[in-house]
Formats: structure tokens, sequence, C-alpha cells
């Protein structure tokens, strides 16, 4: 059967993250009585290749069947992450906090993606302190990350409102990179918001259809919210980075005097959590997988 797109991005961070391992690891199997490597094996084959609509409540099901059949198994850890995932897009945020809590203290590495999906799950608990947490170490992780690889150079500025920190890439792609990006981290509550300076081929494309020419590149300034995103304008060749810089700053300096929050949905719908992330926090050549709702 054709899966939906949750299922297939749900398999493919499934794979990504080592659940793919389940069959093989024979080294699972020792001192285990009740649920060995068959068990493991069918919530694998279950995850990645369901034979029902893979949908968020499927996902939710399967896992905390899982999770209850084999508490003791490793891949508890991705169980969690996925049930956890799959209680967002039901919009049951104190589930989907359950199961991010239940999956580190098992000993998941939650991604900067799902760790900003848990901290909207906790901000919509009223969870504040812990909220502010989880998004700080997604920021924190995805910096980390940055750095390890050498993608870029940082820098961080403090402000009354809370942090900018200043990303100017390495070596963006020609099509679609991103050369520099800003993301204001508010000192209290909140959620971040990003300005960043990208190669922009599909704008470039239209603006070639409506005039009648031929596409010429075309660089953009874009601001990225939790829930927006928002087309500042181009970027010509006069303008430097510092003076860009400078105006993304003095902008998100102003967002975070008053910083978005997660916003309650309607019973039922999905949580109002990060969309765009992998742009937002964006690392050259890596989509990290937001889930797009």
């Amino acid at each position: 059967m054709t899966q939906p797109r949750f299922a297939l991005k749900l398999a493919s961070a499934v794979i990504a993250s080592g659940v793919s391992t389940l069959i093989g690891f024979t080294q699972y199997a020792h001192g285990e009585s009740t649920c060995g490597l068959s068990e493991a094996g069918r919530f694998h084959e279950a995850i990645t290749a369901p034979t029902e609509e893979g949908s968020p409540a499927y996902f939710l099901r399967t896992s905390e069947a899982f999770i209850d059949t084999c508490p003791d198994r490793l891949e508890i850890r991705e169980a969690h992450v996925i049930a956890a995932r799959a209680a967002v897009d039901l919009g049951n945020a104190e589930r989907a906090a359950a199961h991010y809590d239940a999956a580190i203290q098992a000993g998941a590495r939650l991604k900067p993606s799902a760790r900003m999906d848990q901290s909207v799950a906790l901000m919509l608990t009223g969870n504040s302190s812990r909220a502010r947490e989880a998004r700080n170490i997604a920021v924190s992780d995805w910096l980390a990350g940055l750095d390890a690889t050498d993608a870029a150079s940082l820098s961080a500025h403090k402000h009354s409102g809370g942090t900018i920190y200043s990303v100017r890439y390495t070596s963006p792609k020609a099509r679609s990179g991103v050369s520099a990006l800003w993301l204001a981290v508010p000192a209290g509550d909140g959620l971040p918001a990003a300005i960043l300076i990208r190669n922009a081929p599909q704008q470039a494309a239209w603006r070639a259809i409506r005039t009648g020419g031929a596409p010429a590149p075309l660089i953009v300034a874009e601001q990225l919210t939790c829930r927006k995103s928002t087309l500042l304008g181009d970027v010509t060749e006069d303008m430097t980075l510092d003076a860009l810089e400078r105006g993304a700053t003095g902008d998100l300096m102003a967002y975070l005097k008053k910083p978005d929050s997660a916003e309650k949905t309607p019973e039922g719908e999905p949580l109002a959590a990060c969309l765009g992330l992998s742009r937002m926090l964006h690392v050259p050549g890596f989509a990290e997988t937001a889930m797009l709702r």
C-alpha cells in the first residue's frame, strides 16, 4: 500500500535514529525471557511498513503496545520518541511530554526538532521552566552540530530580551544555500525566531515568468517564526553582511520584546509546534525532519 506522508516521515526518522538495527543486534536478546528479537522485529516492521493507514493514532497505539510488552528492551527509547511525535500530531500535550520524558530517561538523545516539540508540549502543559530548558537544549545542540562540522562561524550577543546568535555559513550550496542566519532566543518564556539570507531559485523562476525574461540569481532575506515565514526583500550586491546583520539584529530585538508563545489548538488538532525547523535551525546538507503540519 502507499504509505501516507506521516508514515513515511516516521519511518525515515526511525531508520535514521537506529531502530532499523532492531533486527540483527543479537546482543539485545541475552538475558531477556519474555520479550526478544521477534517482538522487536515485529515492532520494527509495523512502524516501517504498516499494513493499515499510518496515522498518528496508529503509530501511538503501536508504539505504546510495544512499550507495554517490552519495557526492558533498549528499543523503547525510539518507541517513546515515535509515540511522543504521534501524540504531538494528535494534539495531546500531556501524553507527548510524558513520552519525551520517558525517552530521555531510557537514554534517547533527542534531535533539535524533537526537543522543540518537547518544549511546545511542556509550554502547553504549563511547565514553563522545563519548556525553556528543552528549547535551550535544542538551540545548544544545533550550535554544537554546526561547530563540530565546521559549517559556520558563530557568535552570540546578549540583549535585555534574550540572545541573538549570529551564524555565517562557510560554504552555502548554490541552489538553496543559506549564507547567514540570525536566531533570537528569548531570555524568558517564548519561542525562537530567525532571519536568514538565502538563495531563492523558486522566487527567481516566478519572477522570470512574470517579466518574460530568463531567470536571474536571486538572494532574499526571510524572517521565520515557528508558525510563519515572511520574505523581507531582495538582497543586492551593495548590501554587506555586516549591514544585513545590523538590520536583522534590530528586527529580532523588537521580536524579543514580545516573543511568540505556543498557542492552543482545537481538541484533536495537532499541537502548534514549530514549522520549518530545518530552515530555522539550518545545517548545510542536512534536512531535519520538522514534521511540517
